[in-house]
C-alpha cells in the first residue's frame, strides 16, 4: 500500500499536472506487480554492498525487505508499551542499518521515477543533510 501511494498514485497525480512538464521531462510512476516481477531471485543480502548502485529491483528489494523490518520494530514497540501513554515512534539515524536501508532504497526509487541519477547507500549516508 505505501508503494503504490507514494510510487504510483501520488507520481500519477503529478503526471496530470501538464503545466508542470512543459519544460522538463514528466515522472514515470512505478507499478508495484511489474516491479516486483523483477525482483525475482534478488536477495536482501544486496543491502550489504553498500557502494555499489543498486538496479531498480535492487532498491525494490530492500524497500520492501526495509519496510518489513521497520514494521516489526514498531510492532515491538507497540507491544513492549515502553512508551507509556504516548504513540510508538521511528526514529530515524543514519547510522541505523534499517532506517538507511529504508531512506537509500526510497530515495532511488524516488530517482528512477524523476530520471535522476541513482547514488550508493554509502553515498546517501555520507551526504549531509540539507537545509
Amino acid at each position: 500500500m505505501v508503494f503504490e501511494k507514494v510510487f504510483k498514485e501520488d507520481i500519477e497525480r503529478l503526471r496530470s499536472m501538464e503545466g508542470m512538464w512543459n519544460t522538463r521531462k514528466p515522472p514515470e510512476p512505478l507499478d508495484y506487480d511489474k516491479v516486483s516481477q523483477e525482483v525475482l531471485g534478488v536477495g536482501s543480502a544486496i543491502a550489504q554492498q553498500d557502494q555499489i548502485v543498486w538496479t531498480l529491483a535492487e532498491n525494490f528489494a530492500v524497500f520492501i525487505d526495509s519496510l518489513r523490518r521497520l514494521s516489526n520494530r514498531l510492532e515491538e514497540l507497540r507491544a513492549n508499551g515502553e512508551t507509556g501513554n504516548a504513540p510508538s515512534v521511528l526514529t530515524f539515524d543514519k547510522d541505523d542499518v534499517d532506517t538507511l536501508d529504508f531512506v537509500a532504497a526510497s530515495a532511488n526509487l524516488r530517482s528512477y521515477i524523476f530520471s535522476i541519477e541513482t547514488r550508493s547507500k554509502f553515498d546517501i549516508k555520507r551526504e549531509p543533510a540539507s537545509t
